[in-house]
C-alpha cells in the first residue's frame, strides 16, 4: 500500500511539474527574445535527459497510473472550466 500512495503521489507531482513547465516555456517563447526561446528548447530537453539518465524503479505501475490519470483529469477539468469562462 506505501508503494501505491508513494507512486499517486509522485504522479501528481509530475503532472504538476508539467504543467509548471509548460507555463514557463510559454512564456519565455512569448518574449520573442532568441535567447528565452533556446532556454525553453534546453530547459525540457535537459530535464527529459536527467529522467532518462537517472530512471526511479517503479514498483507499483497501479499507483503510477491513477495518478497519472487523476492529474491529467484535473487538468482537463481546470482547461474546460478556463475555456467556459472566457
Amino acid at each position: 500500500m506505501t508503494d501505491f500512495i508513494g507512486h499517486f503521489v509522485l504522479a501528481l507531482l509530475l503532472v504538476v511539474l508539467l504543467r509548471v513547465l509548460y507555463a514557463v516555456c510559454a512564456l519565455l517563447v512569448r518574449t520573442r527574445d532568441g535567447g528565452n526561446i533556446a532556454f525553453a528548447i534546453a530547459l525540457p530537453a535537459g530535464l527529459l535527459y536527467i529522467v532518462v539518465r537517472n530512471p526511479v524503479p517503479v514498483t507499483s505501475w497501479a499507483g503510477l497510473g491513477a495518478g497519472v490519470t487523476l492529474g491529467a483529469g484535473l487538468l482537463l477539468a481546470d482547461a474546460f472550466r478556463r475555456r467556459r469562462r472566457s
